[in-house]
This record gives structure tokens, sequence and C-alpha cells, in this order.
């Protein structure tokens, strides 16, 4: 397996998504955990900071659950849909 070193877009976007999350969860953020934890209602208000942060629609029928899980997943779901917002 090999691993690439993420580019400059992925590491800034890496960098809001970690400040949206620790606005929305304030104290209850532990970045030294790997995952995210989040109650139902924890989960939607991380969604549409993100979608006021970035300018974007995330759809209803995406799998939150699993696109909320990390950090990482979040970037992996948002890049795409911030490229194209671009």
């Amino acid at each position: 397996m090999i691993l690439r070193k993420p580019d400059r877009e992925t590491e800034a976007l890496r960098g809001k998504v970690v400040e949206t999350i620790a606005r929305v969860l304030g104290g209850r953020y532990q970045p030294e955990l790997r995952r995210l934890e989040l109650t139902s209602l924890q989960m939607l208000e991380l969604i549409v900071a993100l979608e006021d942060e970035f300018d974007i629609h995330i759809s209803e029928d995406a799998p939150l659950n699993r696109i909320t899980s990390t950090v990482e997943s979040i970037v992996k779901y948002l890049r795409p849909l911030v490229a194209a917002s671009k």
C-alpha cells in the first residue's frame, strides 16, 4: 500500500473541518480520539455547520452516521463537494 502525502488543499480542508467540529462540540471534542462518537443532535448540528462553513449542501440521503464518524471520513466526503462548489 502506498501512502500519499496530503496536498495543501486537503490539509486546509482538514483544518477547517477540525475548527468546525471544535466550534460545534466545544469541550466535548477530544482530538486525541479517532472516532467522534456523536449523538444524533450533535451529528445534525455538525452537518449544518459544515454546510454553512463550506457553502455546500449535504444530501439528506447521505449516510450521515458513517460520514461523521471521523475527521478523515468528513474530509473524504467533503473534498469533492467543496471542489465542485468553487
